[in-house]
């Protein structure tokens, strides 16, 4: 099926294939070995010989069969040899992720650091594929998302809480950029208000994100977008708190965000840092955008 789009003066043309076409594809064990083989040197394509040798088949025309079968979807040729293609990149990383393949449980256990709303100890688990970074004692404070299962037997216990807060602000950073945690698809935001019982840490509203593609949402506090923003990074940076490796339940102790509307029509919400004499301000506009960032003196 191949479907056309125009972009100003410019058409995209999108050849595109049935889910069930395509996987049906991998439905054998020397397909699958193909693409792990190629994904031994993902960055140099293999030459037929040394890509029959790896998988170990002996019959060349049984090989050469299901390497067509896999081409110009998971694999392509080139001049030096074959190589695997996005989609194939995409495969061999699921397979190494255990998306597929693994199941995994860690029961609660506590983290080093407290509570940002009411200080008592935070606890991590991890369950159905998912993280859970929660408060032991108050219901106000939670995080949960999804965390690769073939990831976690990389980290030891006391380093996942770690791992499970920046794998959160990886994700969280491509859906703030517009694209799907899914399917990769392109993801619009919505600022929402709150009313006074609905209040996470006394934030008045939260930002909502979905896919217009598959369909996926991610929701969170309507802080995180001005603690994407970079000019929001570099001043907590300078006065001690690092976004790419700090605790995110760790900021109150450097900087705790102060929000509040200020505007209705259209919704516009107006985050604040205080630390060390200086305050930085962005505003999120109805989109979950950042507007506007000033710094200036407390």
């Amino acid at each position: 099926m191949s479907e056309t789009s125009e972009t100003g003066d410019a058409a995209i043309a999108v050849d595109r294939q049935s889910p069930e076409a395509v996987f049906a594809l991998l439905g054998d064990d020397i397909r699958l070995s193909i693409v792990s083989a190629l994904g031994e040197t993902p960055d140099e394509a293999v030459a037929f010989g040394d890509l029959r040798e790896r998988v170990g088949v002996s019959d060349s025309g049984q090989f050469n069969y299901h390497l067509r079968k896999l081409r110009d979807t998971f694999v392509r040729k080139t001049d030096a040899g074959y190589e695997l293609t996005y989609a194939g990149r995409q495969v061999l990383g699921a397979m190494h992720a255990g998306t597929y393949t693994a199941n995994a449980t860690v029961d609660p256990f506590p983290v080093e650091g407290a509570c940002p709303l009411c200080g008592a100890e935070v606890l991590a688990a991890y369950a159905d594929e998912t993280a859970t970074l929660t408060c032991s004692d108050c219901d106000g404070w939670e995080n949960t998302f999804t965390f690769p299962p073939g990831s976690l037997d990389q980290f030891d216990r006391e380093e996942l809480p770690g791992a499970f807060d920046r794998w959160m602000g990886h994700v969280f950073d491509g859906v703030v950029a517009g694209f799907c945690y899914t399917c990769t698809g392109r993801m619009t935001g919505e600022l929402v208000a709150d009313d006074e019982p609905d209040r996470v840490a006394g934030v008045p509203a939260h930002v909502r994100y979905e896919c217009g593609r598959c369909g996926s949402t991610a929701r969170a506090s309507g802080v995180m977008p001005a603690l994407f923003h970079p000019a929001v990074q570099g001043f907590l940076y300078e006065h001690g708190f690092d976004t790419r490796t700090d605790p995110s339940w760790s900021l109150v102790d450097t900087a705790r965000p102060d929000a509040e509307l200020v505007g209705e029509d259209p919704l516009r919400l107006r985050v604040r840092f205080d630390q060390g004499g200086e305050t930085v301000e962005a505003t999120v506009d109805a989109t979950a955008s950042v507007t506007e960032v000033q710094r200036r003196p407390a």
